[in-house]
């Protein structure tokens, strides 16, 4: 058995690793399919090519200070993506596919939500997190496979 685990391992990294590279892929898009459902993301749901359903999946921090960081980038970009996105990725800590979901609930509160949110000084409010969740949850979700924590902060 040691003999052929030398040999498999010898063949992936130094003869194929571009196969080493796609069994690993292969193995983390069925992880990540595993933890979508677990989640609760439904099935066949399309998302951006940005997140994928995942973007978020993973990304420690996320959701940190979540509606803090949501006005500051939101103010900071003038509720425009991509710099909204650019921002969260920084303030989040978070790869760029999840700072881009999260750039897009920003650009959506600000389409959807500006009046219900003060323009952008009452984030905390119940009728500015109703109207975002209302009207942009489903993307948001679609794009990041996580929920936002609308209720929780």
């Amino acid at each position: 058995d040691d003999e052929l685990f030398g040999w498999v391992q010898k063949y992936f990294i130094d003869v194929a690793p571009q196969a080493a590279r796609v069994v690993v892929q292969d193995a983390t898009a069925i992880s990540v399919e595993i933890k979508r459902h677990l989640r609760g993301v439904p099935d066949g749901t399309t998302a951006n090519a940005a997140g994928a359903g995942c973007a978020c999946i993973d990304q420690p921090g996320w959701d940190h200070d979540f509606f803090k960081g949501l006005q500051k980038c939101g103010l900071q970009a003038g509720g425009a993506e991509p710099e909204a996105g650019r921002c969260m990725t920084n303030l989040q800590h978070v790869s760029q596919a999840c700072g881009t979901c999260l750039g897009d609930i920003i650009q959506c509160g600000r389409d959807h939500c500006l009046p219900d949110c003060c323009f952008g000084s009452c984030s905390s409010r119940d009728t500015c997190r109703s109207c975002n969740k209302r009207n942009c949850n489903e993307k948001f979700v679609t794009c990041a496979g996580v929920t936002p924590p609308w209720e929780t902060q």
